[in-house]
């Protein structure tokens, strides 16, 4: 069972590897981009939700649209905190 590889096996393996590990730096940097930046994250969406020909595009879109969404609600969250916490150093 403990059979060797050949070495068309291997590169191919090795291939596969790194095409799965520029996919996940893809996803991570879609997901970030989502995060620091909710307008671009509902543009990445809009483009993969209607642009992506696979459930899997899909899905990522939906994913970043959410990510997007929760972000912009944590930004404008931070933004009355800062104008609340003015106003009350102002005041004091």
């Amino acid at each position: 069972m403990n059979q060797e590889l050949s070495t068309q096996d291997q590169k191919r393996a090795r291939f596969e590897t790194t095409i799965d590990i520029v996919y996940l730096l893809t996803l991570l940097s879609l997901y970030v981009g989502a995060v620091l930046s909710p307008i671009m994250g509902i543009i990445y969406a809009i483009l993969l939700k209607s642009g992506s020909l696979t459930d899997r595009g899909k899905k990522i879109g939906k994913t970043c649209l959410i990510i997007a969404l929760i972000s912009l609600g944590v930004w404008v969250l931070f933004f009355i905190i800062i104008i609340i916490v003015a106003v009350i150093a102002s005041a004091a």
